[in-house]
């Protein structure tokens, strides 16, 4: 029996709702851009990698933000995902995420897709691949019971590469780093120029958006105005 690995590809039809994915994959981006950690900057200095999460709640409104922090906090476990999680449900004090979803500029890893599942967040868009720490949603929902393994975890989060084109752009721009033999750290190339150069291009992308659908116009409204209260929090 072979094994087949769930949501591999970009599952959302509805061209409209393509372009909500990508209003919101170009908004976070665009936070990680605002607050970028380049290589100039002393590890012990930096605040952590430059990989950020947003959360949308059901209604598809941006509600919290949360950027890798494991240097400034000195502590493993504070990705953006999870502090996005943490910090909203403490906030809000409510039980769980569900129906929310999370878009985050790196597939999130197996620690932050087991807290996505256990708190019912409904979908993950993400805007790079992870090649080493990858697929921790879908070795959730894996079903190896067959095998005499395990049957899949009771939940699912649902797991989609972001529409963006900038997505693309930074998993070839990836491997064209590891082609070139550098050290297989992700974190590294995203210190990089390359990757900044990517990520302001997003930024731009953001702020200069242009609406296919006009039902997306308080969507795009929604994610400036995010943006701004986000950066007035920054100062």
């Amino acid at each position: 029996m072979a094994l087949t690995l769930p949501f591999q590809h970009y599952s959302i039809q509805n061209p409209v709702e393509q372009e909500i994915d990508e209003i919101y994959s170009l908004l976070t981006y665009t936070l990680v851009y605002q607050d970028w950690q380049s290589a100039s900057i002393p590890r012990e200095k930096r605040r952590g990698y430059n990989i950020g999460a947003l959360l949308v709640n059901p209604a598809k409104m941006p509600v919290y933000a949360g950027l890798n922090c494991i240097n400034s906090t000195d502590n493993a476990t504070q990705h953006g995902e999870l502090r996005v999680m943490l910090a909203y449900l403490e906030q809000e004090r409510c039980f769980n995420l569900k129906g929310f979803t999370i878009y985050t500029t790196l597939e999130p890893c197996i620690m932050c897709a087991g807290m996505m599942t256990m708190t019912n967040v409904a979908r993950v868009v993400y805007g790079q691949k992870d090649l080493n720490f990858s697929n921790g949603l879908e070795r959730l929902a894996l079903d190896t019971s067959e095998l005499g393994g395990y049957p899949p975890f009771q939940r699912t989060t649902w797991s989609d590469p972001s529409p963006s084109p900038f997505r693309a752009r930074l998993d070839a721009a990836y491997h064209q780093y590891l082609q070139a033999g550098n050290e297989q750290v992700l974190a590294k190339f995203l210190t990089g120029e390359v990757a900044m150069e990517i990520f302001k291009e997003a930024h731009e992308a953001f702020l200069g958006f242009e609406l296919k659908y006009e039902e997306n116009r308080g969507i795009l409204r929604n994610a400036l105005s995010f943006l701004t209260n986000f950066l007035n929090n920054m100062i």
